[in-house]
C-alpha cells in the first residue's frame, strides 16, 4: 500500500471512533449538585481500583520474572534466601504503591 492509502486508513478510523465517542455521549442538560458529585465520586474510585489492579499486575509479573530468571540456580540456599528477600520487597512495594493510590485522595478530601 502506498503511504496516503495508510495515512487515509488511519485517519478514517480515526475519525469514525471519534465521532462514535462524541456521538455516544449521554449530555446532562440540568442536575444537582448532588448527581455530578456523585458520579465524580464513582469515577474516582473506578479509576482507583483500574491503578491498584495495574500495580498488582505489575507486582505479579515481576516477582514472575525474578523467580524465573532464579530458577536455575534453586538449589543453592544463598539463592533461595536472595530470592526470598526479593519477592518480599516486591511485594513491600505493591502495598506501598496501592496505599499511596488510596490514601492520597483521602488525605487530599481532608484538606478540601
Amino acid at each position: 500500500m502506498k503511504k496516503q492509502q495508510k495515512l487515509k486508513i488511519v485517519l478514517t478510523t480515526f475519525g469514525a471512533t471519534i465521532y462514535l465517542f462524541l456521538m455516544n455521549n449521554q449530555l446532562v442538560l440540568a442536575a444537582d449538585g448532588g448527581q455530578i458529585k456523585g458520579k465524580l465520586t464513582q469515577a474516582g474510585k473506578t479509576i482507583q481500583g483500574i491503578l491498584t489492579g495495574l500495580v498488582v499486575l505489575v507486582g505479579i509479573c515481576v516477582a514472575l520474572f525474578i523467580i524465573i530468571k532464579r530458577m536455575p540456580d534453586a538449589d543453592d540456599p544463598r539463592e533461595k534466601a536472595e530470592v526470598y528477600h526479593a519477592i518480599g520487597r516486591v511485594a513491600g512495594l505493591i502495598a506501598l504503591a496501592a496505599a499511596v493510590i488510596w490514601l492520597l485522595p483521602w488525605v487530599y478530601s481532608l484538606f478540601t
